[in-house]
């Protein structure tokens, strides 16, 4: 003869707030992809290299330039992702989306 346990009947709580939706994991996978979301301007110097990175300073202080973008640029010293003086800056490079992604990804690999 089989016994039967009756199954006792509980209740859960979902906690809806800490659920991670397949967007936010893509999201997240590709921000990862792109790289860290900061950089040293120092870094990014090192990984450009002195003659491009000269040529671009170069453009950049033309009194032709923005003055707002010029300052910009002079006085960083951190290179955010998505800020615009990180798209002026990748503008003076000629650097792509890619390889903007692909700089910084080189240029957390650099240590000071």
């Amino acid at each position: 003869m089989a016994r039967k346990r009756a199954a006792a009947m509980t209740s859960a709580t979902i906690d809806y707030s800490r659920l991670v939706k397949a967007r936010d994991i893509r999201a997240q996978a590709e921000a990862r992809a792109r790289g860290p979301a900061e950089i040293s301007v120092l870094q990014a110097m090192i990984v450009v290299g002195e003659e491009k990175w000269g040529q671009a300073m170069a453009i950049a202080e033309d009194a032709a330039y923005p003055w707002a973008m010029r300052a910009a640029l002079r006085g960083a010293t951190v290179l955010v992702r998505d800020s615009e003086t990180t798209d002026t800056l990748a503008f003076l490079l000629g650097l792509s989306p890619e390889e903007t992604d692909r700089l910084f990804i080189e240029a957390a690999e650099v240590r000071l």
